[in-house]
């Protein structure tokens, strides 16, 4: 009997001309499918059945390729969502402060599970793994906006305002109103400032200044990186900016009437912002301008120091630049700490007509937010970076592979780059050196894998982010087969400050081989979560104590979790160790990016070790078996575990599982999946059933 035919509905007009005008804005594109399926989802909300042959042509690919690249990324959606979609963050950083309760809640509240719409159309509800709020959580996404410290109350406020009328996007923050001579208060666009009520603050500001004739000039910087204090307002004074925080709209009348625009006392002041003990313990190298510039203006990133590495750049010959960030010491700011000079001038040194920059801006784990902070606050810094790295190794084009979750930077990435070009650092003539350095934007689509360095060159290539075999090395074969440095956000913001300074200058920070500074970024359960730049060698102790003020809950810090989703947690008897490359490897765990979230003494670690296996499946990208089925298999075994069924048995298999993932998996995704699970059995295995193991 023959099969029914299923006759997809026609294409709406909007639709349509979404796709029309997606293929001829982006088909000519290097690697253009990404582009244009976020075109057209930006665009109607969705990628209709009916676009795909439509691209395959354009494209010259096949359909199943292009269902395959839909189907592959989190992001991109093959039936319409609802008039809105809601995205709720399942991260670590999110769970240790209430973000279980309010998943829950969100699913019971609305009467659906995820990826459902509610019956009248209304909203559409997702997951996500982390939206680089981890500081503000628990967090949401709405459309492009990202809304922080959401409480339960406050989720049902929000789904009865998107029920009652159509949400409309509010746009970028303004960068600030320009009246020369008025009092400078400074209100942050970085997002997650405006997560808690940045905009609104700024507006209220604004508008009680001109209500009451206080001639003001508001500017808008990037976040100091308390983000506990935000909201954050800073007030210019001859004594320097003075804090208040953090600052709700209903504040604004009283602030002012205590007179806070010409450094009065109020209740919400912290004296002098750069006094503020969470600041003045800092060695802030890479970010020593957030904060304290307007993000957007090439002439302050120039007055506090911006361009000079570049310029001390052109000068010099690609081997003496690689030379400099070689004896500088510097490593990669992510999960193998390889030395970055090392990599340049294999990249230098290698053989090809075309060479490649990429920055790999996808900061997807849980905990960290530095990448963000630093493109939406100081987004020259990468770009000049970018462009050292583009001179050093003969490269002339660069790519940002950024996050999907970040809107706000894309947009601020966006036009800083055609500030940098506008202004002559980037282009054929690269601050007047005669050579040529371009840069692009690229969003991925959500797709954790994608933070490996291969997966994401295919992402790059408009393909499904699947991890490639090595050799050959990235730096060999990489972009399009090209030669290609790849680097992070935090490697390549580093680079500018050391061509400026000397390679000595950065090399002196730190201890052993793991040298200059590291944006620390605590989140979780904590009195003070934010980002502190120390130099290697600082223990977690310090930091969650000194910096991290204790637990927001006030009971005992049980464990932290440093290095995203696939580290290991760190029980108290291991505070007081240095933070290090190798001081940590020896003990089976990671520094990574940085990432802390500390989780207080009624967290179940063996519910977080389930979390980091399902993390794993629901992220692999399938390539290989260790990794595709060994991290299924594993959430398995641990419910088993806890259940209490032959508990030995599968203890032994456990083992056996996270072994074999350990050693045979194809990257560190699977690879390190078991660090989270072994070392919460290893210190807290009370909680999986087990007696622990007392010394005579």
């Amino acid at each position: 009997m023959p099969q029914a035919t299923v006759t997809s509905p026609p294409l709406s007009d909007a639709a349509r001309e979404a796709i029309t005008h997606a293929l001829a804005t982006h088909a000519s594109r290097p690697g253009a499918l990404l582009p244009i399926l976020h075109a057209i989802q930006d665009a109607i909300g969705w990628v209709p059945a009916q676009a795909v042959p439509l691209i395959a042509t354009a494209l010259n690919q096949s359909r199943a390729e292009i269902h395959g690249v839909i189907s592959f990324y989190h992001h991109f959606r093959s039936t319409p969502p609802g008039r809105t979609v809601v995205q709720v963050c399942r991260a670590e950083s999110c769970q240790a402060r209430g973000g279980v309760t309010l998943e829950e809640h969100a699913r019971r509240s609305l009467g659906i599970d995820w990826h459902e719409t509610t019956a009248d159309g209304a909203i559409s509800l997702e997951p996500v793994y982390c939206l680089g709020n981890c500081a503000c959580s628990p967090s949401i996404r709405v459309g492009d906006e990202i809304l922080g410290r959401v409480s339960c109350e406050g989720f049902d406020a929000l789904v009865d305002t998107l029920r009652t009328s159509e949400i409309t996007s509010e746009g970028e923050p303004e960068e600030g109103v320009s009246t020369p001579g008025g009092i400078r208060i400074y209100v942050p666009m970085d997002s997650g400032a405006l997560a808690v009520g940045a905009e609104e603050v700024a507006s209220a500001i604004a508008d009680e200044a001109a209500a009451r004739g206080v001639h003001i000039e508001l500017i808008r910087n990037g976040s100091r990186g308390l983000y506990w204090l935000e909201p954050l307002v800073e007030v210019e004074t001859p004594a320097g900016r003075l804090a208040y925080g953090p600052v709700t709209p209903g504040d604004v009348p009283a602030l002012f009437e205590a007179g806070f625009h010409t450094g009065g006392m109020h209740r919400l002041g912290h004296g002098l912002t750069e006094h503020i003990p969470f600041l003045a313990g800092q060695e802030r190298l890479t970010f020593r301008r957030v904060g304290i510039t307007r993000p957007l203006s090439l002439d302050d990133y120039q007055a506090h120091g911006g361009f000079e590495g570049l310029k001390k750049a052109v000068t010099l010959d690609g081997a003496a630049i690689v030379k400099e960030v070689t004896d500088s010491g510097l490593r990669g700011r992510g999960g193998a700490a390889f030395p970055t000079g090392i990599k340049w001038n294999t990249v230098l040194h290698a053989a090809g007509p075309e060479k490649y920059v990429v920055c790999n801006a996808d900061e997807g784990d849980s905990g960290t937010f530095s990448d963000r902070m630093l493109m939406e606050g100081d987004p020259f810094c990468l770009i000049e970076g970018m462009a050292i790295a583009g001179l050093a190794v003969g490269a002339t084009q660069g790519y940002i592979y950024l996050r999907s979750e970040y809107p706000h930077a894309f947009q601020t990435l966006h036009k800083a780059i055609d500030l940098a070009r506008a202004a002559g650092w980037l282009g054929s003539d690269v601050a007047g050196s005669g050579r040529a350095f371009e840069l692009e934007v690229r969003l991925g689509a959500g797709a954790y894998v994608c933070g490996e360095e291969t997966a994401m060159l295919e992402s790059l290539e408009g393909k499904r982010g699947v991890v490639r075999f090595k050799p050959p090395l990235p730096a060999i074969q990489g972009l399009f087969g090209k030669p290609t440095v790849i680097n992070n956000v935090m490697s390549l913001a580093a680079v500018p400050l050391i061509l400026a300074r000397g390679a000595a200058f950065y090399r002196d920070y730190g201890m052993g081989r793991s040298h200059g500074t590291l944006p620390f970024q605590l989140a979780g359960n904590l009195r003070h979560p934010g980002l502190v730049e120390k130099a290697f060698g600082i223990t977690l102790r310090e930091l969650l104590l000194d910096y991290g003020g204790g637990s927001a809950s006030g009971r005992p810090i049980r464990a932290v979790q440093v290095g995203g989703p696939l580290g290991a947690f760190v029980p108290e008897s291991q505070f007081d160790v240095p933070l290090d490359y190798e001081t940590y490897a020896a003990m089976g765990a990671m520094i990574g990016h940085g990432g802390l979230v500390a989780f207080d003494d009624s967290a179940d670690m063996a519910q977080l070790a389930r979390y980091a296996m399902e993390f794993c499946a629901t992220e692999s990208c399938g390539k290989c078996t260790p990794c595709r089925i060994g991290s299924t298999r594993g959430v398995e075994v641990i419910d088993r575990i806890i259940a209490g069924d032959n508990r030995d048995a599968n203890l032994d298999l456990l083992d056996s599982l996270c072994d074999t993932m350990l050693h045979g998996s194809l990257c560190a995704l699977g690879g390190m999946a078991p660090y989270p699970v072994k070392s919460a059995l290893t210190h807290f295995p009370q909680d999986f059933g087990i007696t622990p193991v007392t010394a005579e």
